[in-house]
């Protein structure tokens, strides 16, 4: 009996272990279904509340009177400020080329870094630089300012439309020096005076005109008429009429300042010299050294600017053109021969491994020319010659350069009566391979069907400018 109770405890033990087993894991189950629920109707909640935020906001926007319309302008413009635009350029110099790797600033109104970048490198050290682009830039006023490591940046003011900006290529092209008379007490500015003539001149009422040819040589005449080739004018106080061929004449100005006609010698001496530093001699016997020169790019009395290292206020110092008779450049003059020595042997070189290469139908001449890399205890044949004659083609341009005084460089004349110690032609290749291709053409410019082109396009131009519409229509 005793076993049997012993063994009914036993078994009532493990029921009553087994049921609550069953009521805690019941009980566990109901909790988490009561937590899920209870997370459900949380999350619900939430959602109907903002989506009924929403409405009334919209409703709100809709049925507000003409006193808060300021909120629908501002969520158009907020709208409009959202889309973002690109910029993109080619910075480079003055003369074109490229500038790679440089800084590229983007600067609000009041000069404010907003963003920068680099311009890209060559490839092949030729092609491709310069580029520089800025993204998602908002519509608006901005300035562009690129750093060329030079005394003269580049800084452009630009204006963001609704559109992708192309600026095309930025120069950093220097503007001649504004000059004021009211900025300046004491004006450094030489006033224009007449070319001296001997006799002078009794007509004080007809423009007249000064023709100086290459040499210097001067005669003051009335212009009747210009040609493609030739300039016809009457000589002043007679009635003799001639005329010169333009390729004559080095600069054509009237007596009241204005430049009629320049040279293509007259242009090259004006680039060469605005590279240099060097002197001036005035007319009245007086000497300016300078350390950069500028000629202002006007034909209407046109001033030169000098600058000079020593004047700490960094202002340029006006001269009329007139006044000047000579500038001679400084010795950085002989960077121009070295140049020249350089495609003088360049142009030798390759005319004769071109002519080797179609005498013996073979590719292998111009390795003549390489150093011996496999053996270098063994001299190769034209290497050596090669090297050297470059240096004595640049001292023979040098030697000739001084010769031929180059870096002497005349403008206007003293008188009618003293020409120019030296002619002022300058030889250029480009117009004489011009000269020389030229007649060649001819036939085709005499022929029917380019006179007929022509007779066609001067009839299209003409129906343009009959539909052109008056401004009093």
């Amino acid at each position: 009996m005793n076993i049997d109770k012993t063994n009914l405890n036993i078994k009532y033990f493990i029921y009553s272990g087994l049921k609550l087993q069953n009521f805690l894991t019941i009980a566990m189950y109901s909790k988490m279904q009561w937590f899920l629920l209870c997370f459900l109707l949380l999350v619900s909640s939430l959602a109907y509340s903002q989506q009924e935020n929403i409405e009334d906001a919209d409703t709100d926007t809709s049925t507000y009177s003409p006193a808060d319309s300021l909120v629908s302008v501002q969520g158009d413009t907020l709208q409009i400020i959202e889309k973002t635009y690109t910029i993109y350029g080619i910075a480079a110099y003055g003369n074109g080329l490229p500038v790679p790797d440089a800084e590229v600033t983007l600067l609000d109104t009041l000069e404010k870094t907003l963003e920068k970048t680099r311009t890209t490198t060559k490839l092949f050290r030729r092609f491709f630089g310069g580029r520089f682009q800025f993204e998602n830039v908002l519509p608006g006023h901005y300035i562009i300012s690129v750093d060329l490591g030079t005394r003269v940046g580049i800084k452009k003011r630009i204006h963001l439309k609704d559109k992708d900006l192309e600026l095309g290529i930025v120069k950093n092209e220097v503007e001649f020096p504004k000059y004021v008379i009211e900025d300046y007490t004491d004006s450094t500015r030489i006033y224009y005076n007449r070319l001296n003539t001997d006799p002078v001149e009794p007509d004080s009422i007809n423009t007249r005109h000064i023709i100086v040819e290459l040499d210097g040589k001067a005669n003051t005449v009335y212009i009747d008429s210009v040609l493609r080739d030739s300039l016809f004018y009457t000589l002043s106080g007679e009635l003799t009429r001639d005329s010169i061929p333009l390729d004559n004449t080095y600069i054509v100005y009237n007596d009241y300042g204005y430049i009629f006609h320049q040279s293509r010698s007259f242009r090259n001496r004006v680039s060469e010299v605005q590279r240099r530093d060097g002197f001036i001699i005035f007319h009245n016997g007086d000497t300016l050294n300078f350390d950069n020169i500028f000629f202002e790019p006007s034909l209407k009395t046109p001033d030169v600017a000098t600058f000079h290292y020593n004047d700490t206020t960094g202002l340029p110092r006006f001269h009329s053109f007139y006044d000047i008779y000579k500038v001679y450049t400084g010795p950085s003059y002989i960077e121009r021969s070295i140049r020249r020595g350089f495609y003088t042997g360049l142009a030798l070189h390759g005319t004769t491994m071109g002519l080797s290469m179609l005498s013996k139908k073979s590719f292998k001449p111009p390795l003549y020319y390489l150093p011996n890399f496999s053996k270098p205890e063994q001299k190769p044949s034209n290497y050596y010659s090669m090297i050297t004659s470059f240096s004595f083609f640049s001292l023979a341009w040098v030697g000739y350069d001084w010769y031929m005084d180059r870096r002497s460089n005349y403008f206007t004349p003293k008188d009618e009566l003293s020409p120019f110690p030296k002619n002022m032609f300058v030889f250029s290749s480009k117009e004489w391979a011009i000269k020389q291709i030229m007649p060649l053409f001819d036939p085709v410019f005499e022929s029917r069907t380019y006179r007929l082109w022509q007779m066609r396009k001067k009839e299209q131009a003409k129906n343009k400018r009959a539909k052109r519409k008056s401004v009093f229509d």
